[in-house]
């Protein structure tokens, strides 16, 4: 209490010498120092007593900087300074919070400052494009840039100064920042965590400084391309998104041409990430934990680095070579062209025309969805028409002029260009849409997915890493069958035919030649007249229903197998007999049951599945499949330890298997009814 009393007379006497500065009765400071010390907050977390420190230190703080302004007495702003930096410390001592443990919080705090970085590549790419347009500004004025260039001084050395004036202004704060808080770590952590802490302080100013080198150096190469200052921002901006844009708008455009391209088939993928710089140096600086396992469990140690310090060099070495291609156009470059977008006349046919293939996919893509037209030949419209509209804007910006319409010949040539590109995907001159591998020529599958939508339960249709050769065997002929009829499968011809489901092929082939190739249908339409009919849709999807060994890959038994089973319910089951699915709500939990009959019970639904009376698989919701399945699911719950923990080793999460019951499940049901009261006690739901 005394030591409260004591703060309240401090935060008192701070107020006090602020407050007589500006009053000229000091009767009125003593008032103002009383209603702030005994302020609604401070009276508020009494409770608290160490967020009164705050408080009452603050107001000397501003006492000093008025003694360092008016007085010139600035030792004083600098005392109260330190002093108010180091109250969160001792705020911290003064907490329920271990001696220890705060040391270990420090430290903590000096070892994830990398964790920064992620978002200090955001602001460096914003910041470089702004200290380039800073120290380059002058190219972009005819008076300025005449005037410089008059200097008796080689374009080498002004160049050299002005990129190294504008890339201290990207580096001298990091190193200012560094310092600061290298003077605020040095008397805090404790001196054997020295190591730890400096070099995570070393780490984030070597990785933030590359990565600004990096941004500035880009961002003054785009400067020499241009005379006008808001083109600068645009073309830095743009050139900074463009790979990653362009390879999603190609692989857009390219999947609506040919049936069965994906989009997400990862096309250019590699070569537009690095491309968009962005991408990889947020990816490359995330601060992680090292881990390692033990008994299958995996658990950090204690220790942390940087994910991928190699590509932060990379793209640090690219800006010393940008800034060196930067000083080799700037020799070249006219001092006339200040005012014009594009300053070299090399590179404007590749503005133009860039220009006209960007608009073409971009709006082309963009008005296709905006009207909802489905058509291949509306899409190659928009896209060709879009060219041409796009290629008399960038001569708009190039001449300064709307009146642009003699240079019609560039136009025309940006039409034949289009129009070529459009016909050739149109007429499939390169066999895309009808190619089907051999299965020879089918080394594995990673990824498949087909839709067999009966039962609702796990068995989901989902396939990863088939090696099998009858199942690839029969992947690829439901592929064939796709392809074959693609017609009256395609919904966006004029010959497509609904059906009575629908299902989806999504299949990532790995090749013998080492290549992978995806292809993605979807909303198939299959009709149950052609289950018997051999080439069909149908007929081919219902061959993999029938097949065991895929169905028990669709449920991934083996999988949980390897976790620990907790427990199980009934999902959608009844209390009595003739209830229906409206008539229950809550899961039947088999609570009575141990582990080990719980084991019995999975070896039981294992037991049926391999006599094939459960996890049978169905195409369509008929007759056959509401006799020989009931509503309800008999569902096991899994514990799975996590395979990332970066905090405890023993954590984990659940997951579950859920599977439909059906009448013909003799060893389930017979579990069922000896430990659960099937038919007595707890009831299956039939369908209506």
């Amino acid at each position: 209490v005394p030591l409260l009393v004591l703060k309240f007379g401090v935060a008192g006497g701070g107020a006090y010498l602020y407050l007589r500065r500006y009053v000229k009765n000091e009767n009125y400071a003593v008032l103002g120092a009383c209603l702030y010390a005994l302020s609604g907050f401070a009276v508020y977390n009494v409770f608290f007593n160490h967020f009164v420190d705050v408080v009452a230190l603050f107001p000397y703080l501003l006492w000093a900087l008025d003694e360092a302004i008016y007085e010139n007495r600035h030792g004083l702003f600098a005392f109260w300074v330190a002093v108010n930096l180091l109250n969160n410390y001792f705020s911290m001592r003064g907490a329920s919070v271990s001696s220890v443990e705060l040391a270990n919080r420090l430290v903590e705090y000096a070892r994830d400052i990398p964790n920064t970085l992620q978002f200090g590549v955001f602001v460096a790419c914003g910041y470089g494009v702004l200290c380039a347009m800073a120290v380059f500004g002058y190219l972009y004025n005819n008076r300025s840039a005449c005037m410089m260039h008059a200097l008796p001084l080689r374009r080498e050395t002004l160049f050299g100064t002005q990129y190294l004036a504008g890339l201290s202004f990207a580096l001298l704060p990091n190193l200012v920042v560094a310092g600061i808080t290298l003077a605020v770590e040095l008397p805090l952590v404790a001196q054997k965590c020295w190591g730890t802490s400096l070099a995570s302080l070393g780490i984030w100013l070597l990785v933030q400084s590359g990565v600004c080198l990096f941004f500035f150096s880009f961002a003054s190469f785009c400067a020499m391309f241009t005379g006008h200052i808001l083109a600068l921002p645009a073309f830095y901006g743009i050139l900074n998104m463009l790979a990653y844009v362009l390879n999603m708008l190609i692989n857009i455009v390219l999947s609506d041409f040919f049936f069965g391209l994906s989009r997400h088939s990862g096309r250019g993928s590699a070569l537009a990430q690095i491309l968009t710089p962005i991408w990889p140096l947020t990816e490359a600086v995330e601060w992680d934990p090292v881990q390692e396992t033990v008994n299958g469990i995996t658990a950090t140690t204690g220790e942390w680095y940087l994910l991928s310090p190699g590509t932060v060099a990379a793209y640090a070495a690219a800006g010393v070579v940008l800034a060196v291609l930067a000083l080799l156009v700037y020799r070249k470059r006219q001092v006339e062209s200040a005012g014009d977008v594009v300053s070299v006349r090399l590179v404007r046919p590749v503005f133009l025309y860039g220009v006209a293939f960007c608009s073409g996919l971009c709006f082309g893509v963009y008005t296709v969805a905006f009207f909802g037209w489905r058509n291949r030949l509306s899409l190659a419209v928009c896209v060709v028409v879009w060219a041409v509209v796009g290629y008399f804007v960038a001569r708009m910006l190039l001449c300064k002029s709307f009146r642009v319409l003699k240079y019609w010949k560039g136009a025309a040539v940006s039409f034949v260009a289009m129009t070529v590109l459009c016909v050739a995907c149109l007429t499939d001159v390169m066999g895309i849409t009808a190619w089907v591998p051999q299965v020879v020529e089918v080394a594995s599958i990673t990824a498949v997915d087909y839709r067999i939508s009966y039962p609702y339960d796990s068995g989901n249709s989902t396939q990863v890493n088939v090696t099998d050769r009858e199942q690839i065997a029969q992947i690829v002929a439901l592929h064939q069958a796709i392809v074959d009829h693609r017609d009256t499968v395609d919904t966006s011809s004029s010959r497509y035919q609904g059906g009575e489901e629908y299902t989806r092929l999504d299949v990532e082939y790995v090749l013998t030649d080492g290549r992978t190739e995806r292809r993605s249908y979807f909303d198939i339409p299959i009709c149950a007249e052609d289950l018997n009919t051999e080439g069909t849709v149908t007929w081919a999807l219902n061959q993999i229903a029938q097949n065991r060994d895929a169905v028990e890959d669709m449920y991934d038994f083996d999988r949980f197998e390897q976790y620990r089973l907790v427990e199980a319910y009934l999902d959608r089951a009844g209390t009595q007999s003739g209830q229906t699915e409206t008539d229950t709500n809550e899961p039947f939990y088999l609570e009575g049951a141990s582990n080990a009959q719980l084991q019995e019970l999975w070896k039981a639904v294992r037991a049926d599945f391999d006599a094939g009376t459960i996890g049978v698989r169905y195409l369509f919701d008929d007759q056959q499949r509401q006799e020989n399945t009931y509503v309800t699911d008999l569902v096991f719950v899994f514990e799975v330890p996590s395979r990332n923990s970066v905090s405890e080793a023993g954590s984990s999460y659940s997951t579950d298997l859920r599977i439909t019951l059906t009448p013909n499940a003799e060893n389930t049901l017979a579990w069922l009814t000896q430990y659960a009261g099937w038919n007595t006690t707890v009831f299956p739901i039939l369908h209506e």
